[in-house]
Protein backbone atom coordinates (compact mmCIF):
# COMPACT_ATOMS: atom_id res chain seq x y z
CA UNK A 1 0.00 0.00 0.00
CA UNK A 2 1.85 2.90 -1.24
CA UNK A 3 -0.29 5.59 -0.15
CA UNK A 4 0.12 4.48 3.77
CA UNK A 5 3.88 5.76 2.84
CA UNK A 6 2.37 9.13 2.70
CA UNK A 7 0.87 9.55 6.00
CA UNK A 8 2.54 10.84 8.96
CA UNK A 9 3.41 8.49 11.23
CA UNK A 10 0.83 9.32 14.00
CA UNK A 11 -1.51 8.29 11.65
CA UNK A 12 -0.17 4.96 10.82
CA UNK A 13 -0.11 3.90 14.11
CA UNK A 14 -3.91 5.10 14.63
CA UNK A 15 -4.59 3.17 11.55
CA UNK A 16 -2.85 0.16 13.38
CA UNK A 17 -4.95 0.61 16.24
CA UNK A 18 -8.26 0.91 14.93
CA UNK A 19 -7.16 -2.27 12.51
CA UNK A 20 -6.52 -4.16 15.76
CA UNK A 21 -9.79 -3.03 17.53
CA UNK A 22 -11.45 -3.79 14.41
CA UNK A 23 -10.38 -7.34 14.08
CA UNK A 24 -11.26 -8.02 17.54
CA UNK A 25 -14.72 -6.79 16.92
CA UNK A 26 -15.17 -8.91 14.07
CA UNK A 27 -13.84 -11.84 16.28
CA UNK A 28 -16.59 -11.40 18.95
CA UNK A 29 -19.15 -10.65 16.49
CA UNK A 30 -18.24 -13.54 14.09
CA UNK A 31 -18.02 -15.59 17.80
CA UNK A 32 -21.48 -14.30 18.86
CA UNK A 33 -23.46 -15.16 15.04
CA UNK A 34 -21.79 -18.58 15.51
CA UNK A 35 -23.07 -19.09 19.13
CA UNK A 36 -25.95 -17.47 18.18
CA UNK A 37 -26.86 -19.93 15.26
CA UNK A 38 -25.47 -22.31 17.19
CA UNK A 39 -28.33 -21.48 20.32
CA UNK A 40 -31.19 -21.17 17.82
CA UNK A 41 -30.12 -25.02 16.03
CA UNK A 42 -30.64 -26.85 19.31
CA UNK A 43 -34.15 -24.45 20.27
CA UNK A 44 -35.22 -25.89 16.78
CA UNK A 45 -34.12 -29.22 17.56
CA UNK A 46 -35.67 -29.11 21.00
CA UNK A 47 -39.16 -27.29 19.50
CA UNK A 48 -39.11 -30.20 16.55
CA UNK A 49 -38.76 -32.75 19.44
CA UNK A 50 -41.38 -31.37 21.62
CA UNK A 51 -43.43 -30.98 18.69
CA UNK A 52 -43.15 -34.43 16.98
CA UNK A 53 -44.11 -35.93 20.44
CA UNK A 54 -47.71 -33.47 20.45
CA UNK A 55 -48.04 -35.10 16.55
CA UNK A 56 -47.78 -38.29 18.26
CA UNK A 57 -50.16 -37.69 21.51
CA UNK A 58 -52.97 -36.25 19.22
CA UNK A 59 -52.20 -39.37 16.57
CA UNK A 60 -52.25 -41.90 19.26
CA UNK A 61 -55.55 -40.16 20.79
CA UNK A 62 -57.02 -39.74 17.45
CA UNK A 63 -56.70 -43.81 16.70
CA UNK A 64 -58.62 -44.49 19.55
CA UNK A 65 -61.64 -41.97 19.37
CA UNK A 66 -61.58 -43.38 15.83
CA UNK A 67 -61.44 -46.94 17.10
CA UNK A 68 -64.05 -46.16 19.53
CA UNK A 69 -66.54 -44.31 17.53
CA UNK A 70 -65.98 -47.55 14.68
CA UNK A 71 -67.28 -49.76 17.65
CA UNK A 72 -70.42 -47.65 18.21
CA UNK A 73 -70.58 -47.34 14.36
CA UNK A 74 -71.38 -50.50 13.53
CA UNK A 75 -72.73 -52.12 16.88
CA UNK A 76 -75.65 -53.91 15.71
CA UNK A 77 -78.06 -52.58 18.30
CA UNK A 78 -76.76 -49.29 17.56
CA UNK A 79 -78.24 -49.54 13.35
CA UNK A 80 -81.06 -51.37 14.51
CA UNK A 81 -82.37 -48.65 17.15
CA UNK A 82 -81.47 -45.85 14.38
CA UNK A 83 -83.68 -47.67 11.82
CA UNK A 84 -86.53 -49.08 14.27
CA UNK A 85 -89.66 -47.65 13.61
CA UNK A 86 -92.02 -48.98 16.84
CA UNK A 87 -91.77 -46.70 19.57
CA UNK A 88 -91.90 -49.68 22.50
CA UNK A 89 -89.11 -51.74 20.47
CA UNK A 90 -87.04 -48.49 20.25
CA UNK A 91 -87.85 -47.31 23.68
CA UNK A 92 -86.12 -51.11 24.92
CA UNK A 93 -83.12 -50.34 22.50
CA UNK A 94 -82.32 -46.98 24.23
CA UNK A 95 -82.00 -48.59 28.04
CA UNK A 96 -79.54 -51.17 26.32
CA UNK A 97 -77.62 -48.29 23.93
CA UNK A 98 -77.10 -46.09 27.30
CA UNK A 99 -75.62 -48.36 28.91
CA UNK A 100 -73.36 -49.45 25.55
CA UNK A 101 -72.54 -45.43 25.72
CA UNK A 102 -71.70 -45.36 29.55
CA UNK A 103 -68.76 -48.22 28.96
CA UNK A 104 -67.37 -46.95 26.06
CA UNK A 105 -67.48 -43.18 27.04
CA UNK A 106 -65.31 -44.75 30.33
CA UNK A 107 -62.64 -46.37 28.46
CA UNK A 108 -61.15 -42.22 27.32
CA UNK A 109 -60.44 -39.99 29.87
CA UNK A 110 -61.50 -36.50 28.33
CA UNK A 111 -64.68 -38.29 26.86
CA UNK A 112 -67.20 -35.24 27.89
CA UNK A 113 -70.20 -37.06 25.81
CA UNK A 114 -71.07 -38.96 23.22
CA UNK A 115 -74.26 -38.47 21.06
CA UNK A 116 -76.32 -40.77 18.22
CA UNK A 117 -78.25 -38.83 16.26
CA UNK A 118 -80.68 -40.82 14.19
CA UNK A 119 -82.32 -39.46 10.71
CA UNK A 120 -85.23 -41.25 12.22
CA UNK A 121 -85.46 -38.51 14.80
CA UNK A 122 -84.23 -40.70 17.57
CA UNK A 123 -81.47 -39.57 19.31
CA UNK A 124 -79.65 -40.58 22.84
CA UNK A 125 -76.53 -38.97 24.34
CA UNK A 126 -74.98 -38.86 27.86
CA UNK A 127 -74.64 -35.67 29.44
CA UNK A 128 -77.01 -33.75 27.05
CA UNK A 129 -75.14 -32.77 24.27
CA UNK A 130 -77.96 -33.67 21.20
CA UNK A 131 -79.59 -30.12 20.86
CA UNK A 132 -75.75 -28.70 20.40
CA UNK A 133 -74.74 -31.22 17.82
CA UNK A 134 -77.66 -31.68 15.76
CA UNK A 135 -77.57 -28.84 13.68
CA UNK A 136 -74.35 -29.72 12.70
CA UNK A 137 -75.07 -32.91 10.14
CA UNK A 138 -74.92 -30.55 7.40
CA UNK A 139 -71.02 -29.91 8.21
CA UNK A 140 -70.23 -33.82 7.34
CA UNK A 141 -68.90 -34.76 4.01
CA UNK A 142 -69.57 -38.09 3.21
CA UNK A 143 -68.67 -40.98 4.62
CA UNK A 144 -65.98 -39.74 7.49
CA UNK A 145 -64.39 -41.41 10.79
CA UNK A 146 -63.57 -39.07 13.12
CA UNK A 147 -63.87 -35.87 11.46
CA UNK A 148 -63.01 -33.08 13.15
CA UNK A 149 -65.64 -30.66 13.01
CA UNK A 150 -65.63 -27.71 15.38
CA UNK A 151 -64.86 -26.53 18.69
CA UNK A 152 -68.02 -24.99 20.21
CA UNK A 153 -68.84 -23.65 23.49
CA UNK A 154 -71.74 -25.17 25.20
CA UNK A 155 -72.84 -22.81 27.37
CA UNK A 156 -72.00 -24.11 31.19
CA UNK A 157 -72.85 -27.50 30.38
CA UNK A 158 -69.18 -28.71 29.72
CA UNK A 159 -67.72 -26.26 31.67
CA UNK A 160 -66.11 -22.89 30.92
CA UNK A 161 -64.05 -24.70 28.09
CA UNK A 162 -64.87 -24.75 24.66
CA UNK A 163 -65.16 -28.62 23.87
CA UNK A 164 -63.97 -30.42 20.60
CA UNK A 165 -66.55 -31.96 18.22
CA UNK A 166 -66.09 -34.88 16.50
CA UNK A 167 -67.93 -37.20 14.45
CA UNK A 168 -68.68 -39.58 11.83
CA UNK A 169 -71.55 -40.98 9.43
CA UNK A 170 -73.35 -44.23 10.62
CA UNK A 171 -74.30 -46.03 7.26
CA UNK A 172 -76.37 -49.18 7.78
CA UNK A 173 -74.30 -52.33 6.90
CA UNK A 174 -77.50 -54.94 7.19
CA UNK A 175 -78.38 -56.90 3.93
CA UNK A 176 -81.51 -55.31 2.45
CA UNK A 177 -83.02 -52.20 0.83
CA UNK A 178 -81.09 -49.58 3.68
CA UNK A 179 -77.74 -51.36 3.02
CA UNK A 180 -74.97 -48.95 2.68
CA UNK A 181 -77.35 -45.87 3.35
CA UNK A 182 -76.73 -43.43 5.99
CA UNK A 183 -79.12 -43.86 8.97
CA UNK A 184 -77.57 -41.02 11.30
CA UNK A 185 -74.65 -39.21 12.98
CA UNK A 186 -72.24 -40.13 15.86
CA UNK A 187 -70.64 -37.27 18.05
CA UNK A 188 -68.25 -37.34 20.36
CA UNK A 189 -67.83 -33.96 22.24
CA UNK A 190 -64.11 -34.61 23.98
CA UNK A 191 -62.39 -32.39 26.82
CA UNK A 192 -58.83 -30.99 24.51
CA UNK A 193 -56.69 -32.31 26.26
CA UNK A 194 -57.86 -35.94 25.36
CA UNK A 195 -55.81 -35.69 22.16
CA UNK A 196 -53.35 -32.93 23.07
CA UNK A 197 -52.33 -33.93 26.72
CA UNK A 198 -51.45 -31.15 29.29
CA UNK A 199 -49.18 -28.96 27.20
CA UNK A 200 -48.39 -26.40 30.68
CA UNK A 201 -46.82 -30.12 31.90
CA UNK A 202 -45.06 -31.05 28.60
CA UNK A 203 -43.79 -27.55 27.68
CA UNK A 204 -42.02 -26.38 29.86
CA UNK A 205 -40.09 -23.56 27.79
CA UNK A 206 -40.40 -20.39 30.05
CA UNK A 207 -36.67 -19.62 30.37
CA UNK A 208 -36.69 -19.18 26.84
CA UNK A 209 -40.45 -17.81 26.35
CA UNK A 210 -41.17 -20.15 23.49
CA UNK A 211 -45.03 -20.22 22.93
CA UNK A 212 -46.53 -23.56 21.26
CA UNK A 213 -50.35 -23.42 20.43
CA UNK A 214 -52.21 -26.37 18.48
CA UNK A 215 -54.61 -24.68 16.16
CA UNK A 216 -57.28 -26.21 13.85
CA UNK A 217 -58.47 -25.59 10.55
CA UNK A 218 -59.89 -22.11 11.21
CA UNK A 219 -56.77 -20.80 13.36
CA UNK A 220 -58.36 -21.17 17.27
CA UNK A 221 -56.34 -22.08 19.58
CA UNK A 222 -56.72 -25.84 20.56
CA UNK A 223 -53.97 -25.77 23.57
CA UNK A 224 -51.38 -23.79 24.44
CA UNK A 225 -48.40 -23.62 27.10
CA UNK A 226 -49.75 -19.97 27.75
CA UNK A 227 -52.53 -18.34 29.61
CA UNK A 228 -54.25 -18.11 26.03
CA UNK A 229 -58.01 -19.14 26.42
CA UNK A 230 -58.79 -22.22 24.33
CA UNK A 231 -61.23 -21.59 21.60
CA UNK A 232 -59.78 -17.88 21.19
CA UNK A 233 -57.95 -16.66 17.96
CA UNK A 234 -54.21 -15.42 17.39
CA UNK A 235 -52.98 -12.51 15.87
CA UNK A 236 -53.41 -12.50 12.16
CA UNK A 237 -49.42 -12.02 12.25
CA UNK A 238 -49.07 -14.89 13.85
CA UNK A 239 -51.02 -16.85 11.84
CA UNK A 240 -50.89 -15.64 8.19
CA UNK A 241 -48.06 -18.33 6.87
CA UNK A 242 -49.29 -20.18 3.96
CA UNK A 243 -46.67 -22.82 3.76
CA UNK A 244 -45.68 -24.89 7.23
CA UNK A 245 -41.81 -24.53 7.80
CA UNK A 246 -39.49 -21.73 9.69
CA UNK A 247 -40.72 -18.47 9.45
CA UNK A 248 -39.35 -14.82 11.06
CA UNK A 249 -41.76 -12.47 12.10
CA UNK A 250 -42.05 -8.86 13.87
CA UNK A 251 -44.79 -8.95 16.71
CA UNK A 252 -45.68 -6.21 18.82
CA UNK A 253 -42.21 -4.68 17.48
CA UNK A 254 -39.97 -7.71 18.74
CA UNK A 255 -38.70 -10.25 16.72
CA UNK A 256 -39.77 -14.04 16.66
CA UNK A 257 -38.60 -17.00 15.00
CA UNK A 258 -41.78 -19.27 14.16
CA UNK A 259 -42.24 -22.74 13.17
CA UNK A 260 -45.67 -24.43 11.72
CA UNK A 261 -46.14 -28.11 11.33
CA UNK A 262 -49.59 -29.50 9.41
CA UNK A 263 -51.12 -32.26 10.96
CA UNK A 264 -53.12 -33.04 7.64
CA UNK A 265 -55.04 -36.47 8.85
CA UNK A 266 -56.84 -33.77 11.44
CA UNK A 267 -56.77 -30.51 9.73
CA UNK A 268 -54.65 -29.32 12.64
CA UNK A 269 -51.44 -27.48 13.02
CA UNK A 270 -48.49 -26.52 15.46
CA UNK A 271 -47.29 -23.07 15.81
CA UNK A 272 -44.15 -22.42 17.69
CA UNK A 273 -42.77 -18.74 18.27
CA UNK A 274 -39.98 -17.79 20.29
CA UNK A 275 -38.74 -14.46 20.75
CA UNK A 276 -35.07 -13.93 19.49
CA UNK A 277 -34.13 -11.71 22.33
CA UNK A 278 -35.36 -14.28 25.33
CA UNK A 279 -33.73 -16.79 23.08
CA UNK A 280 -30.33 -15.53 23.04
CA UNK A 281 -30.63 -13.12 26.10
CA UNK A 282 -27.81 -14.95 27.84
CA UNK A 283 -25.31 -14.82 24.67
CA UNK A 284 -26.73 -11.06 24.64
CA UNK A 285 -25.73 -10.70 28.38
CA UNK A 286 -22.03 -12.17 27.54
CA UNK A 287 -21.86 -10.32 24.50
CA UNK A 288 -22.12 -6.75 26.20
CA UNK A 289 -19.91 -8.17 29.07
CA UNK A 290 -17.06 -8.64 26.01
CA UNK A 291 -17.58 -5.40 24.44
CA UNK A 292 -17.33 -3.79 28.20
CA UNK A 293 -14.57 -5.89 29.10
CA UNK A 294 -13.29 -4.56 25.59
CA UNK A 295 -13.52 -1.09 26.32
CA UNK A 296 -12.02 -1.28 29.76
CA UNK A 297 -9.05 -2.67 27.88
CA UNK A 298 -8.37 -0.14 25.16
CA UNK A 299 -8.25 2.66 28.10
CA UNK A 300 -5.97 0.74 30.01
CA UNK A 301 -3.84 0.11 27.02
CA UNK A 302 -4.57 3.80 25.53
CA UNK A 303 -2.25 5.09 28.32
CA UNK A 304 1.14 3.21 27.33
CA UNK A 305 0.15 3.17 23.39
CA UNK A 306 -0.03 7.78 23.89
CA UNK A 307 3.10 7.26 26.05
CA UNK A 308 5.03 4.93 23.17
CA UNK A 309 3.75 6.65 20.47
CA UNK A 310 4.92 10.18 21.68
CA UNK A 311 8.17 8.47 22.86
CA UNK A 312 9.02 8.08 18.98
CA UNK A 313 7.41 11.24 17.36
CA UNK A 314 8.53 13.66 20.00
CA UNK A 315 12.23 13.33 18.84
CA UNK A 316 10.70 13.28 15.57
CA UNK A 317 9.42 16.70 15.46
CA UNK A 318 11.88 18.11 17.82
CA UNK A 319 14.73 16.87 14.67
CA UNK A 320 12.70 18.12 12.07
CA UNK A 321 12.16 21.93 14.13
CA UNK A 322 15.69 21.64 14.02
CA UNK A 323 15.76 21.05 10.71
CA UNK A 324 13.89 23.67 9.43
CA UNK A 325 15.44 26.48 11.55
CA UNK A 326 18.82 25.05 9.95
CA UNK A 327 16.98 25.46 6.74
CA UNK A 328 16.45 29.15 7.37
CA UNK A 329 20.07 29.72 8.03
CA UNK A 330 19.13 31.21 11.32
CA UNK A 331 22.77 31.18 12.02
CA UNK A 332 22.29 30.96 15.89
CA UNK A 333 20.59 27.96 15.30
CA UNK A 334 23.17 26.55 12.98
CA UNK A 335 25.58 26.56 15.46
CA UNK A 336 24.37 24.56 18.30
CA UNK A 337 23.90 20.84 18.00
CA UNK A 338 20.50 18.44 17.59
CA UNK A 339 20.27 16.63 21.31
CA UNK A 340 17.97 14.10 20.85
CA UNK A 341 16.67 11.13 23.96
CA UNK A 342 14.92 8.17 22.80
CA UNK A 343 15.01 5.12 21.05
CA UNK A 344 18.36 4.07 19.71
CA UNK A 345 17.34 4.60 16.13
CA UNK A 346 16.34 8.32 16.62
CA UNK A 347 19.67 8.45 18.77
CA UNK A 348 21.58 7.25 15.56
CA UNK A 349 20.05 9.45 13.49
CA UNK A 350 20.97 12.73 15.69
CA UNK A 351 24.58 11.32 15.92
CA UNK A 352 24.98 10.87 11.96
CA UNK A 353 23.07 14.59 11.49
CA UNK A 354 25.44 16.20 14.25
CA UNK A 355 28.37 15.26 12.12
CA UNK A 356 26.87 16.12 9.20
CA UNK A 357 26.62 19.46 10.61
CA UNK A 358 29.99 19.59 11.76
CA UNK A 359 31.58 18.85 8.43
CA UNK A 360 28.96 21.47 7.05
CA UNK A 361 30.07 24.24 9.31
CA UNK A 362 33.71 23.58 8.45
CA UNK A 363 33.31 23.38 4.69
CA UNK A 364 31.13 26.62 5.22
CA UNK A 365 34.01 28.53 7.24
CA UNK A 366 36.40 27.57 4.08
CA UNK A 367 34.34 28.75 1.92
CA UNK A 368 33.77 31.85 3.86
CA UNK A 369 37.71 32.24 3.97
CA UNK A 370 38.08 31.40 -0.19
CA UNK A 371 35.20 34.00 -0.64
CA UNK A 372 36.67 36.53 1.59
CA UNK A 373 40.48 36.22 -0.42
CA UNK A 374 38.39 36.35 -3.84
CA UNK A 375 36.28 39.20 -2.62
CA UNK A 376 39.84 40.95 -1.52
CA UNK A 377 41.38 40.38 -5.00
CA UNK A 378 38.67 41.72 -6.39
CA UNK A 379 38.33 45.17 -4.35
CA UNK A 380 42.06 45.74 -5.24
CA UNK A 381 41.05 45.09 -9.16
CA UNK A 382 38.00 47.43 -8.76
CA UNK A 383 40.48 50.18 -6.86
CA UNK A 384 42.70 49.81 -9.99
CA UNK A 385 40.25 50.34 -12.77
CA UNK A 386 38.54 53.79 -10.76
CA UNK A 387 42.22 54.63 -10.10
CA UNK A 388 42.11 54.29 -14.35
CA UNK A 389 38.85 56.03 -14.76
CA UNK A 390 39.97 58.65 -12.67
CA UNK A 391 42.68 59.32 -14.75
CA UNK A 392 40.46 59.71 -17.68
CA UNK A 393 39.23 62.46 -20.09
CA UNK A 394 36.31 63.55 -17.83
CA UNK A 395 32.89 62.26 -19.79
CA UNK A 396 30.88 65.26 -19.32
CA UNK A 397 33.81 67.37 -20.45
CA UNK A 398 33.99 65.46 -23.88
CA UNK A 399 30.16 66.11 -24.28
CA UNK A 400 30.04 69.88 -23.06
CA UNK A 401 33.31 70.33 -25.80
CA UNK A 402 31.43 68.63 -28.20
CA UNK A 403 28.21 71.27 -27.87
CA UNK A 404 30.40 73.93 -27.74
CA UNK A 405 31.99 72.84 -31.41
CA UNK A 406 28.19 72.68 -32.35
CA UNK A 407 27.50 76.15 -31.56
CA UNK A 408 30.74 77.31 -32.96
CA UNK A 409 29.96 75.62 -36.23
CA UNK A 410 26.41 77.32 -35.94
CA UNK A 411 27.49 80.65 -35.63
CA UNK A 412 30.15 80.26 -38.44
CA UNK A 413 27.40 78.28 -41.25
CA UNK A 414 29.85 75.38 -40.66
CA UNK A 415 26.22 73.32 -41.28
CA UNK A 416 27.96 69.81 -42.16
CA UNK A 417 29.97 70.27 -38.86
CA UNK A 418 27.36 70.94 -36.78
CA UNK A 419 25.00 68.27 -38.04
CA UNK A 420 27.88 65.79 -37.49
CA UNK A 421 29.17 67.34 -34.11
CA UNK A 422 25.29 67.44 -33.02
CA UNK A 423 25.37 63.88 -34.14
CA UNK A 424 27.95 62.80 -32.36
CA UNK A 425 26.76 64.34 -29.02
CA UNK A 426 23.83 62.43 -29.15
CA UNK A 427 25.39 59.21 -30.05
CA UNK A 428 28.28 59.75 -27.01
CA UNK A 429 25.43 60.73 -24.61
CA UNK A 430 23.15 58.13 -25.05
CA UNK A 431 25.64 55.70 -24.89
CA UNK A 432 27.00 57.09 -20.72
CA UNK A 433 23.17 57.77 -19.80
CA UNK A 434 20.27 56.05 -19.15
CA UNK A 435 19.22 52.31 -18.19
CA UNK A 436 20.53 49.31 -19.62
CA UNK A 437 17.76 48.17 -21.03
CA UNK A 438 15.82 50.64 -23.88
CA UNK A 439 12.63 50.29 -26.22
CA UNK A 440 14.22 49.30 -29.66
CA UNK A 441 12.89 53.18 -30.63
CA UNK A 442 15.83 54.44 -28.98
CA UNK A 443 18.78 52.64 -30.27
CA UNK A 444 17.07 53.46 -33.97
CA UNK A 445 17.36 56.65 -32.86
CA UNK A 446 20.94 56.80 -32.27
CA UNK A 447 21.50 54.66 -34.97
CA UNK A 448 19.71 57.32 -37.11
CA UNK A 449 22.33 59.98 -35.62
CA UNK A 450 25.79 57.39 -36.32
CA UNK A 451 23.78 57.35 -40.16
CA UNK A 452 23.90 60.94 -40.47
CA UNK A 453 27.38 61.51 -39.57
CA UNK A 454 28.60 58.65 -42.21
CA UNK A 455 26.45 60.19 -45.03
CA UNK A 456 28.30 63.47 -44.80
CA UNK A 457 31.22 61.23 -44.38
CA UNK A 458 30.84 59.42 -47.85
CA UNK A 459 28.96 62.34 -49.41
CA UNK A 460 25.65 60.49 -49.45
CA UNK A 461 27.06 57.27 -51.10
CA UNK A 462 24.51 55.16 -49.27
CA UNK A 463 21.06 55.12 -48.00
CA UNK A 464 19.21 53.84 -45.08
CA UNK A 465 15.05 52.61 -44.83
CA UNK A 466 13.34 51.44 -41.83
CA UNK A 467 10.70 48.87 -42.00
CA UNK A 468 9.83 47.69 -38.50
CA UNK A 469 6.36 47.38 -36.90
CA UNK A 470 5.20 49.53 -33.56
CA UNK A 471 5.24 46.30 -31.65
CA UNK A 472 9.34 45.71 -32.45
CA UNK A 473 10.30 49.86 -32.20
CA UNK A 474 8.10 49.24 -28.33
CA UNK A 475 10.69 46.23 -27.78
CA UNK A 476 12.69 46.13 -24.79
CA UNK A 477 16.49 45.62 -25.52
CA UNK A 478 19.62 45.95 -24.54
CA UNK A 479 21.50 49.70 -24.98
CA UNK A 480 24.21 49.55 -28.05
CA UNK A 481 22.65 46.84 -29.95
CA UNK A 482 21.64 47.91 -33.13
CA UNK A 483 24.25 50.81 -34.30
CA UNK A 484 27.38 48.11 -34.30
CA UNK A 485 25.40 46.36 -36.52
CA UNK A 486 24.60 49.11 -38.91
CA UNK A 487 28.22 50.10 -38.30
CA UNK A 488 29.34 46.87 -39.52
CA UNK A 489 27.67 47.57 -42.45
CA UNK A 490 29.22 50.92 -43.33
CA UNK A 491 32.66 50.27 -42.85
CA UNK A 492 32.88 46.41 -44.37
CA UNK A 493 29.76 46.79 -46.85
CA UNK A 494 29.91 50.42 -48.15
CA UNK A 495 33.35 51.94 -47.63
CA UNK A 496 35.73 49.63 -49.95
CA UNK A 497 33.22 50.03 -52.46
CA UNK A 498 32.12 52.86 -55.00
CA UNK A 499 28.82 52.17 -56.16
CA UNK A 500 26.04 53.78 -54.28
CA UNK A 501 24.65 51.73 -51.05
CA UNK A 502 21.37 50.33 -49.82
CA UNK A 503 20.69 49.61 -46.35
CA UNK A 504 17.85 48.15 -44.85
CA UNK A 505 16.45 47.47 -41.36
CA UNK A 506 13.42 45.49 -40.20
CA UNK A 507 11.88 44.28 -37.52
CA UNK A 508 9.01 42.53 -36.05
CA UNK A 509 7.71 40.41 -33.66
CA UNK A 510 6.63 36.75 -33.79
CA UNK A 511 3.73 35.09 -31.96
CA UNK A 512 5.71 33.51 -29.17
CA UNK A 513 7.24 37.00 -28.50
CA UNK A 514 10.43 36.54 -30.20
CA UNK A 515 12.07 39.87 -31.85
CA UNK A 516 13.20 39.64 -35.31
CA UNK A 517 15.70 42.42 -36.44
CA UNK A 518 17.55 42.19 -40.08
CA UNK A 519 20.25 44.57 -40.99
CA UNK A 520 20.60 44.16 -44.91
CA UNK A 521 23.09 45.72 -47.01
CA UNK A 522 24.16 45.50 -50.84
CA UNK A 523 27.71 45.84 -50.15
CA UNK A 524 30.97 44.08 -51.13
CA UNK A 525 29.83 41.00 -48.92
CA UNK A 526 32.30 38.70 -46.64
CA UNK A 527 34.46 35.69 -48.22
CA UNK A 528 33.23 32.22 -47.69
CA UNK A 529 36.85 31.48 -45.28
CA UNK A 530 35.80 34.70 -43.02
CA UNK A 531 32.25 33.60 -43.20
CA UNK A 532 33.16 30.45 -41.39
CA UNK A 533 35.26 31.84 -38.98
CA UNK A 534 32.70 34.64 -38.03
CA UNK A 535 29.67 31.86 -38.14
CA UNK A 536 32.20 30.05 -35.68
CA UNK A 537 32.46 33.03 -33.21
CA UNK A 538 29.22 33.31 -32.65
CA UNK A 539 28.28 29.67 -32.18
CA UNK A 540 30.84 29.49 -29.16
CA UNK A 541 29.77 30.08 -25.56
CA UNK A 542 30.63 33.66 -24.71
CA UNK A 543 33.86 32.44 -22.19
CA UNK A 544 34.97 30.69 -25.14
CA UNK A 545 35.78 33.46 -28.16
CA UNK A 546 39.51 34.66 -27.16
CA UNK A 547 40.74 38.24 -26.88
CA UNK A 548 42.61 38.11 -30.28
CA UNK A 549 39.10 36.66 -32.09
CA UNK A 550 37.29 39.58 -30.40
CA UNK A 551 39.84 41.76 -31.76
CA UNK A 552 39.42 41.14 -35.11
CA UNK A 553 35.62 41.47 -35.02
CA UNK A 554 34.79 43.34 -31.88
CA UNK A 555 31.40 44.27 -33.00
CA UNK A 556 29.78 41.55 -33.75
CA UNK A 557 30.91 39.49 -30.86
CA UNK A 558 30.17 41.81 -28.36
CA UNK A 559 26.78 42.41 -29.34
CA UNK A 560 26.39 39.05 -29.66
CA UNK A 561 27.95 37.85 -26.21
CA UNK A 562 25.86 40.47 -24.49
CA UNK A 563 22.51 39.22 -26.32
CA UNK A 564 23.21 35.91 -24.97
CA UNK A 565 24.18 36.87 -21.65
CA UNK A 566 21.27 38.98 -20.80
CA UNK A 567 18.64 37.09 -22.56
CA UNK A 568 18.97 33.36 -22.99
CA UNK A 569 20.94 31.13 -25.14
CA UNK A 570 17.89 31.63 -27.57
CA UNK A 571 18.92 34.46 -28.84
CA UNK A 572 21.93 36.05 -30.24
CA UNK A 573 23.19 37.29 -33.64
CA UNK A 574 23.40 35.39 -37.38
CA UNK A 575 25.54 36.12 -40.63
CA UNK A 576 24.65 34.81 -43.97
CA UNK A 577 26.17 36.30 -46.82
CA UNK A 578 28.06 35.86 -50.40
CA UNK A 579 31.53 37.52 -51.91
CA UNK A 580 30.32 40.39 -53.30
CA UNK A 581 26.10 39.87 -52.98
CA UNK A 582 25.82 41.78 -49.61
CA UNK A 583 25.44 40.96 -46.58
CA UNK A 584 22.14 39.98 -43.96
CA UNK A 585 22.62 40.17 -40.34
CA UNK A 586 19.49 38.63 -37.88
CA UNK A 587 19.27 39.93 -34.73
CA UNK A 588 17.20 37.72 -32.18
CA UNK A 589 15.86 37.89 -28.86
CA UNK A 590 13.76 35.24 -27.68
CA UNK A 591 10.97 35.54 -25.98
CA UNK A 592 10.38 34.69 -22.02
CA UNK A 593 8.84 31.48 -22.95
CA UNK A 594 11.66 30.48 -25.18
CA UNK A 595 14.87 31.66 -23.95
CA UNK A 596 17.24 28.96 -22.64
CA UNK A 597 19.66 28.67 -20.28
CA UNK A 598 23.88 29.38 -21.23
Amino acid sequence: MAFLRKLSIRSQLLILAASAIAAILVIIFHTYSMMSGMITRRHEEYVDQTISEIEKNVASNRDVIFRLMQNISYNEDVQSYLVEQNHLQRFDRFKKLSTLISSQKELKDGILDIVISGNNGAWIDVNGGNPYVSPLKSALKGKLNAYYVDMKQMGSLYGSTAPLIFATTITYKQQGERFNTNVGTLFFILDPRALVGDQKVTLGMAQTGTQIYVLDRSRKVISSNTDTEAGSRLPAALTAFKTPGDHTIRWEGKPYVAQTVDLPDIGWSILSIAPKDELLRDLLDIRRTELAVLAACLLLLAVPFMFIMNNILRPLKKMIFFMTTAKRRDLLAFGKRLSLQGYMEISIMADEFNSLLDETEQLTQRLLDTNKRLYGTELEKKKSELAFLRSQINPHFLYNTLEAITGIAAASGQGKIKTMTRALSSIFRYSIKGADVVPLADELKVTESYVRIQQIRFTDRFTIHEELTEEARAYPVPKMILQPLVENAVVHGFEPSLKPGRLIVRGAVRGDGTLIVTVEDNGMGIEPERLQELQAMLAEPPESVTAAEERTSIGLVNVNNRIRLMCGGGSGLNIESAAGGGCVVTLTIAGEGERQHV
